[in-house]
């Protein structure tokens, strides 16, 4: 095992601001910052072999982040005294990979981490609840994720964070309040933490139409003037219809000033919380549809241009699409299914898993190739791999291959890609996490031994 990564003393603060670290005043600089090169350090890597069942999951929640020479990232891990939050450091220049840190415990296999960084290189993280309160923590040093800060909990009966650090270090969060009572409509939450104030609820941007089980699956991601938030979601809403299929709404809101106001992308205002009938609707599924969607996380070009990413199955076939808004109103559609690796598009593409630009405008993507037979449905599916597509043109065309290996410890699912959420870059092959093995059959299920891949790109990469 490496050994831990040592404090950062007066010439690590040097090196950082050299490479545009800390030497960001704004959010992205540092985003703007040459990327570090592709490298062995991208080698594949069996972080854990303590997954849980959703180990990765919700890629919403970004749990990787670079920063100057060093890469961190964060996952769920599941032994039988239960669930906890784990972290480990790659140091880019060696190539080795920090001993195991626990952060801290979650209540089930929904409570997994969400990071960001602040433009000191301070690390940011929040995990635990499925309809609890929320833990944050910081790193105690810049750049380094061995030791955090006191555990703060904020919040009641919510789930699913999704972070940003605004310019002056304000964190940002939007993640899911259940009323599990189903007296109260559920509803998608905005908070802010400013630099060393208490965690503040904002109130709510988006509510569920009916009561009982919502969820939101909402991504955001700063556009280039690191003020205008654009959020993507897919709600999934209770069908009031007594045995109707749950609706399900593709959409899109955009707030020009950090999440205070927010607007549909033709600049039209939305009256606050808005709802699957009042945001930008790229698409319907669900109750009488015959379609199935599912979302990625979305990003922004370096040109602030939102890229959604969503997929539809439709008569037992899915595909992937990449949505931007077009010329005069509404959304163009790029299916992504021409653009897979010849042998693999006999699989459905599915997406659960995210978009993101680097500094120099290349787009990657990542999502799960299935094959299904008959009445088979696509969660954990044996057949489960990550496939990999990148673009240099403005994601117009895309080359892809599926990540090695393919066969062993079940399915690889629930990809993580690195997004931009703070002050840091996005490398030209940006991280990758998955998990290889089983779902589980509960929440609460422990010693699935799952692991969890680091995997940027197969060993000939571009």
């Amino acid at each position: 095992m490496s050994p831990p990564l040592p404090p950062l003393d007066r010439r690590d603060f040097v090196r950082l601001l050299g490479s545009g670290a800390l030497a960001a005043t704004l959010l992205g600089a540092a985003g703007r910052a040459a990327s570090p090169p592709a490298t062995a350090t991208d080698a594949p890597v069996v972080l854990s072999a303590a997954g849980s069942g959703r180990a990765t999951g919700y890629g919403e929640s970004s749990k990787i982040i670079t920063c100057g020479d060093r890469t961190h990232v964060a996952w769920l891990d599941a032994e039988l005294t239960g669930f906890w939050v784990r972290a480990r450091s790659l140091d880019r220049r060696t190539g080795q990979w920090s001993p195991t840190v626990t952060v801290g415990e979650a209540l089930d296999n929904h409570g997994g981490p969400a990071l960001t960084i602040d433009r000191q290189g301070f690390l940011h993280i929040v995990y635990y609840p499925h309809h609890r309160p929320f833990r944050y923590r910081r790193s105690l040093r810049p750049n380094d994720s061995s030791a955090w800060g006191p555990e703060i909990q904020f919040g009641e009966s919510l789930s699913y964070p999704v972070l940003l650090c605004a310019p002056d270090d304000t964190l940002i969060m939007t993640c899911r309040r259940y009323y599990e009572a189903n007296d109260q409509r559920n509803e998608m939450e905005l908070w802010r933490k400013p630099p060393g104030a208490a965690w503040q609820r904002q109130g709510a941007i988006m509510r569920s139409r009916y009561l009982d089980y919502a969820h939101f699956q909402d991504s955001t991601a700063w556009g280039p003037d690191h003020r205008t938030i654009h959020l993507s979601c897919r709600v999934y809403e209770t069908n009031p219809r007594p045995g109707g299929k749950p609706i399900e709404t593709l959409g899109y809101l955009v707030s020009p000033d950090a999440g205070v106001t927010w607007r549909r992308s033709d600049g039209t205002p939305v009256t606050l919380p808005a709802t699957a009938e009042t945001i930008d609707g790229l698409l319907h599924g669900g109750d009488t549809t015959g379609r199935t969607l599912y979302a990625g996380a979305l990003a922004v070009s370096p040109a602030g241009v939102p890229h959604l990413l969503h997929s539809v199955r439709e008569q037992g076939v899915a595909h992937s699409y990449l949505a931007t808004p077009a010329p005069g109103g509404g959304w163009t559609r790029r299916d992504l299914h021409p653009f897979l690796p010849a042998a693999w598009r006999d699989h459905d593409l599915v997406m659960t898993g995210a978009v993101t630009f680097s500094a120099s405008g290349r787009a990657t993507i990542i999502g799960t190739l299935v094959k299904l037979a008959p009445g088979e449905t696509d969660w954990a599916h044996p057949s489960s791999q990550i496939v990999r597509l990148w673009s240099d043109d403005g994601a117009r065309t895309f080359q892809s291959e599926v990540l090695q290996p393919y066969d062993g410890h079940g399915p690889h699912w629930l990809p993580n890609l690195e997004r931009a959420t703070g002050h840091h870059a996005i490398p030209e092959l940006p991280g990758i996490l998955y998990t290889a093995g089983s779902g589980g059959t509960g929440l609460h299920e422990r010693e699935l031994n799952n692991q969890v891949w680091w995997r940027p790109a197969n060993p000939a990469r571009t």
